[in-house]
């Protein structure tokens, strides 16, 4: 009756019931705030006195990593005269002078693929989820090998050795890369050994951080190197493609068009002007630096969402010219891979359906644009009133919340028992992601009165307090929202007006006191479906989609575009062929 869409990873995530904390029982906590009206009466849960679920969840399986087949290509490097040698891999663990790739899958396992050893190894399983995972190069001489950096939800941006990476003990640690919503790895630019990052700001500004060698300062102070970057979707450090011993930036725009930098100018002008070296490149969900082995030409991975990569190298000539492109791997729809071209969206990639009857599904979202077979959580959830939200800490727990007698519980491991009550007003509660800009991700709730509310977070599961947005709301007959829609880094929500069918874009700002743009009309139609989701980003694109479903029970997928307006989201592609009008709720 449901449509099951095979997947490429291993998933071995699960859940327990456990009360989501705003301030302690009996007493504020220092700094909490109870999130609803004092002396609010509490509205109804769960029939004949049911008590909070205590549940785990069956997360469905897939199958195993397939090795990627090596480039067969692997052109010299050619520097002209005079130029500095900086074509160095940028990662490379087993030391034989070949890069390899960083991946992080959606058990949370880190893995690598070994050029020596001709295989994906496992390195071990994470406790904290990266939201980007870069690969500078060398960053100081105080360890042995490539350090590798973690960038988290909540902006910290630590520098680890490849252990490291695993088990959380970091070299440094910086705080407040979250204003940006893309930081890139672009190896060493100027030829001083060290491993540089580019960083991009969601108004397309773009900062250069030199690698100064230190193990306890391994950054400068960033410096503005251009403008305008936001009009690519896709940004990676794609080595030396030109064979001229300098590094290069790849961007790719909403067209598809592929655009190339060189690493050649001042220390305050280090780019050159771009150059078109490609076209057709919109079928890739994720575009990957790779192929910068040690004097040799760099090259790209561009990866279709069904898994399948596809290796392009420079040619060598000097003009960013790329080779024909040569199929290397299938069922790479890692959750991360390192040097990929943009943040993938933060802890939502999954769908819940319920039904009147008090069952309770789960589907997992893996990269490919569809969903997997569905999975029964259990058939107790009769009148429950059940929400989901963007990862509240930088566990990516995924939560699974519930409204129970004016309190909020959360099915997510480790966190303290402690009661948050005053929920019974809101007719509405989700979480689309950092509201404000912080880093943390918020909730959003309306009130019976039509006025919607922003709870901000802590980071750990609990929140400060509300703060209104605005009055009016409750016109929209469906509001919805995880992660990022147009990919400027700031999460948005979409609103359906109940009495015309038309839905609304709201933007995201990143600022807490006016966290929405003025609405966008996407268009008119939509009350033809009964029901609107977000699970997140299925496409792997790094941009948020959202799902809707026919009276018939079809279900269709909307993927982000980069755009607003009518062209917010692409052509719908039906993900579900029956079925789905079961559920009386989908979230």
């Amino acid at each position: 009756m449901f449509s099951s869409i095979s997947a490429a990873r291993t998933v071995a995530r699960r859940r327990g019931r456990l009360l989501l904390a705003a301030c302690t029982a009996g007493a504020l906590a220092a700094g909490a705030l109870v999130l609803g009206p004092a002396g609010l009466a509490q509205a109804a849960g769960p029939s004949a006195g049911a008590a909070p679920h205590i549940k785990t969840l069956a997360v469905p399986h897939t199958g195993g990593h397939e090795v990627l087949a090596r480039p067969a290509q692997r052109r010299a490097f050619t520097a002209a005269a005079g130029a500095a040698a900086t074509t160095t891999p940028r990662y490379d663990y087993d030391g034989d002078g070949r890069g390899d790739l960083l991946t992080q899958e959606i058990d949370g396992t880190i893995g690598v693929l070994s050029s020596t050893q001709q295989k994906w190894v496992t390195l071990g399983t994470s406790t904290v989820r990266y939201r980007d995972i870069l690969t500078p190069g060398d960053l100081t001489s105080a360890y042995a090998g490539d350090e590798v950096l973690g960038l988290t939800q909540s902006g910290r941006l630590s520098m680890f050795t490849t252990t490291g990476l695993t088990d959380g003990s970091a070299l440094w640690t910086g705080t407040g890369w979250q204003i940006y919503n893309q930081v890139i790895a672009v190896g060493d630019t100027n030829g001083d050994g060290w491993g540089d990052l580019l960083a991009r700001t969601p108004s397309g500004d773009v900062y250069l951080y030199r690698g100064t060698g230190s193990a306890t300062a391994p950054f400068a102070a960033r410096v503005k190197v251009g403008y305008g970057y936001g009009i690519y979707d896709q940004l990676i450090g794609a080595g030396d493609l030109t064979g001229s011993g300098h590094q290069t930036l790849v961007g790719r725009d909403l067209n598809g068009d592929l655009w190339m930098y060189v690493f050649n100018g001042t220390a305050a002008g280090p780019l050159s002007g771009r150059v078109k070296i490609g076209y057709g490149w919109q079928g890739y969900n994720q575009i990957v630096g790779f192929g910068d082995d040690a004097d040799a030409v760099g090259g790209i991975l561009g990866r279709l969402p069904n898994g399948d990569l596809y290796y392009y190298q420079g040619d060598g000539t000097g003009t960013g010219n790329l080779t024909a492109r040569d199929l290397v791997g299938h069922q790479w729809n890692d959750e991360l891979l390192s040097g990929q071209g943009h943040t993938p969206l933060w802890g939502k990639n999954d769908l819940f359906g319920q039904t009147a009857g008090g069952a309770l599904y789960f589907y997992y979202g893996y990269n490919t644009g569809g969903l997997s077979s569905r999975s029964l959580v259990d058939g107790d959830w009769k009148g429950a009133r059940l929400l989901t939200s963007v990862s509240l800490s930088d566990q990516d727990e995924e939560p699974l919340l519930e409204l129970y007698q004016g309190v909020l519980y959360n099915d997510t491991p480790g966190f303290t028992n402690v009661s948050s009550s005053g929920w019974g007003s809101y007719n509405l509660v989700f979480g689309p992601g950092d509201l404000s800009g912080d880093g943390r991700s918020d909730l959003l709730a309306r009130d019976t009165s039509g006025v919607l509310w922003l709870l901000t977070g802590k980071g750990n599961g609990t929140f400060y307090g509300r703060s209104k947005i605005g009055a009016g709301w409750n016109g929209y007959n469906q509001i919805t929202g995880a992660g990022d829609i147009n990919g400027d880094g700031y999460p948005d929500i979409v609103a359906r007006n109940g009495a015309n069918g038309h839905l609304y874009l709201y933007l995201g700002t990143g600022s807490g006191s006016a966290p929405f743009k003025a609405r966008v009309d996407i268009g008119g139609g939509w009350n033809a479906y009964t029901r609107l989701a977000a699970p997140g980003d299925l496409d792997g694109d790094g941009r948020a989609d959202i799902v809707a479903v026919t009276s018939g029970g079809l279900l269709y997928r909307y993927s982000g575009s980069g755009r607003t307006g009518t062209a917010t989201f692409k052509a719908r592609a039906q993900i579900g062929t029956s079925g789905w009008n079961s559920y009386s709720a989908l979230f």
